[in-house]
């Protein structure tokens, strides 16, 4: 459910946005109109926003303030939909101060400064960039790899779908990214194709990982409607 609060004093805010329970990246995913491979700068304040009791999601009693913050997005690559074609500044909300983009948690054991490459959920709301919400989902992914500069929408998009598909880019062992396929698999799915996206989480279950191995199992069965095993191997099997 979307919460709206309204703007008040002399300076106008936007719409702030939030759920009531957590969502995971592909409900981000599929909330955004724009997915786009990039970077923060320039982040400082905009400005606060008092108010005696804010509505559900924001319940708790001791909130009474929102801190809006703005920042400058440096694209390197859009996945989905497009960018203005005149650039706009980024702005969020928090419910406490300091402007920090950083203290969303993203896969179990990532840590934020180790990401080299950030992936943006947004959406366009007047002048400004803005995330699907501004609670109760991440704002972006993050990987440990850097991002390869790619020459066109098609080969972004099968570069972060590739991306997401490997543990190493997402996590510290396979026991990690097991517990983190289920949350990138289907945004990996929706950027590759359908036999591109099952043959790289076979090769997940190649891996030795016992966990990983059913895990990925059940994602391509679950998912994809597909067995394990590729068809010529599975049909020798029997």
């Amino acid at each position: 459910m979307l919460v709206p609060i309204t703007s008040c004093g002399h300076q106008k805010f936007p719409e702030w946005r939030g759920v009531t329970h957590y969502r995971y990246p592909y409900a981000a995913w599929e909330a955004s109109s724009i997915v786009a491979v990039g970077h923060m700068r320039n982040v400082k304040p905009y400005g606060e926003q008092p108010n005696h009791r804010f509505p559900v999601p924001m319940s708790p009693p001791i909130v009474h303030t929102l801190y809006w913050c703005v920042a400058d997005f440096d694209v390197a690559a859009v996945v989905k939909g497009e960018l203005p074609t005149v650039a706009k500044k980024y702005m969020w909300a928090s419910s406490f101060p300091g402007c920090s983009l950083w203290l969303w948690p993203d896969n179990p054991k990532a840590v934020d400064r180790r990401f080299l490459t950030r992936v943006w959920f947004l959406r366009e709301e007047g002048e400004f960039l803005r995330p699907p919400v501004d609670s109760g989902m991440k704002p972006y992914i993050g990987l440990f790899t850097k991002w390869e500069n790619a020459s066109s929408t098609t080969e972004a998009r099968r570069e972060l779908g590739t991306l997401l598909l490997t543990p190493s880019a997402n996590a510290d062992d396979l026991d990690d990214y097991t517990a983190y396929l289920w949350d990138v698999g289907r945004i990996a799915c929706d950027l590759l194709s359908k036999t591109d996206c099952a043959l790289q989480v076979r090769r997940l279950a190649d891996m030795g990982n016992p966990k990983l191995q059913e895990d990925a199992c059940g994602f391509l069965k679950g998912e994809l409607g597909e067995d394990c095993l590729p068809p010529t191997r599975a049909s020798r099997s029997r």
